[in-house]
């Protein structure tokens, strides 16, 4: 990693990024790679990928990506528990021979985490293997009302103190204690201040189960770590240098996930539409300006889960979804970064919402979205991503990817701009398939 120079505030949006992206390429001279060949690899892929997102030149071939980590692990006979306890060094081995054995063209994530320390919080966030599911099933996040249609102008007028003493002991439940604690704007002042209410014995244990959780969680953080660092020295650079930064988040998907529920949210579009807006721009407000130095991958990863076509109309989408996400996006551009927006679900009413952007400055990674209409409508002003099924990586044919994979290779990478992948993150899948996928992005050119 490297300082920005002294006149970064004075350089333009696209200077940013050319210089983000020069970084990104000579980060190889910072890496000690298994061998000649692994740095040849790590740059010859790295280039791949700046020319797609870029748009300047057509790459050499189109880039292949592949969030591989439940496939990964299963190929290993390995489960999905094994990322939540104590074997994550062997997922980690797994993930490490996945990459070995298939060579996509950038490191695959997987998502390693402590059971121990959420069972020791509580969290009534979410299920994951091992605590209230299979051991085969991938974790699930639980939508629960964490925040009350009558709490808003709570939320709106002081976030920091509703975080604090609502939302954290709800979303877990041995943290109960915080609720006890005073408003610290007031509650601060006077004789004794705040330090009274540390007193409690209920305040103490919750603080407590804290310390120990971070201690729990650091293992598998360290382990995730390792792994990385491992896969950049054998010529896989990570496509995504900051993924879920809060820096880059639609601010109406984290009221609907963290705080409402799907259902708590989609009746507020109705019951308190000026509400909503205005929770919208209080997280906008608090989003942290984006202060990342040189050499990592410039693209940051960003889930949507509310936006699509089924889940509001275009109308609620231009109303309350997309302005302050749109600037949340603006953040990382006028940064020199390049937003990577994960649209889960179908996108087809919305591509001439999102082409509202500067042009070259984000790559939309599409799920199900039409990928002809999708580089038609996009594929002069954005790099595009994704689109594989994921179904038919799990029940098809070899021959179905590459024949499906050859019709986005001739159509969207026309010229450049588009990167090969599943549509999502494949939890499950054959090898066969998996190869082929990787493999037609070497073999096939746009025709």
């Amino acid at each position: 990693m490297q300082n920005k120079p002294d006149n970064w505030h004075e350089l333009t949006i696209d200077e940013k990024r050319e210089m983000r992206l020069d970084a990104w390429v000579n980060s190889a001279e910072h890496i000690q790679f298994e061998g000649p060949e692994a740095k040849q690899n790590y740059i010859e892929r790295i280039t791949l990928f700046r020319d797609a997102v870029e748009m300047k030149k057509a790459p050499a071939r189109v880039p292949v990506s592949v969030m591989a980590g439940g496939f990964a692990i299963q190929h290993a006979g390995l489960h999905q528990v094994d990322t939540m306890y104590d074997r994550w060094e062997d997922v980690a081995e797994a993930m490490i021979e996945f990459h070995r054995d298939f060579e996509p063209d950038t490191s695959s994530m997987v998502f390693l985490m402590s059971g121990a320390s959420m069972e020791l919080l509580g969290i009534t966030t979410m299920k994951w293997p091992g605590y209230g599911l299979p051991d085969d099933c991938p974790y699930q996040a639980l939508e629960i009302e964490h925040m009350t249609e009558d709490e808003y102008d709570h939320f709106i007028n002081d976030p920091s103190d509703f975080m604090l003493r609502f939302y954290l002991p709800r979303a877990n439940s041995a943290l109960k204690g915080l609720s006890k604690l005073p408003q610290f704007l007031f509650g601060a002042m006077g004789m004794g201040g705040v330090g009274r209410a540390f007193a409690d014995p209920e305040v103490q244990e919750a603080i407590d189960i804290m310390n120990k959780s971070a201690v729990l969680s650091m293992r598998p953080f360290q382990v995730s770590f390792k792994m990385m660092n491992q896969l950049d020295s054998m010529g896989y650079p990570s496509m995504a240098g900051l993924p879920l930064t809060p820096a880059g988040s639609a601010p109406f998907d984290f009221l609907g996930d963290q705080l409402r529920g799907t259902k708590g949210i989609m009746t507020d579009l109705y019951r308190n539409p000026d509400k909503v807006i205005a929770a919208c721009e209080k997280i906008m407000t608090l989003m942290p300006d984006p202060d990342i130095p040189l050499g990592g991958s410039p693209l940051v990863l960003i889930p949507l889960h509310k936006g699509d076509d089924a889940h509001m109309s275009d109308r609620q989408f231009e109303r309350f979804y997309w302005p302050t996400f749109r600037k949340s996006l603006l953040k990382l551009i006028n940064e020199g970064m390049i937003p990577a927006p994960f649209a889960e679900g179908i996108y087809n009413r919305r591509l001439e919402v999102i082409s509202d952007l500067p042009p070259r400055s984000t790559v939309w990674f599409f799920d199900q979205t039409d990928m002809h209409r999708a580089k038609d409508v996009l594929g002069d002003h954005f790099c595009l991503m994704g689109n594989v099924p994921i179904s038919m990586i799990k029940a098809g044919t070899a021959d179905q990817v590459t024949e499906y994979c050859k019709d986005l290779i001739d159509y969207c990478g026309r010229g450049g701009g588009f990167i090969l992948s599943p549509g999502c993150q494949i939890d499950q899948g054959k090898e066969e398939t998996v190869r082929a996928l990787i493999n037609v992005a070497k073999e096939h050119l746009p025709s």
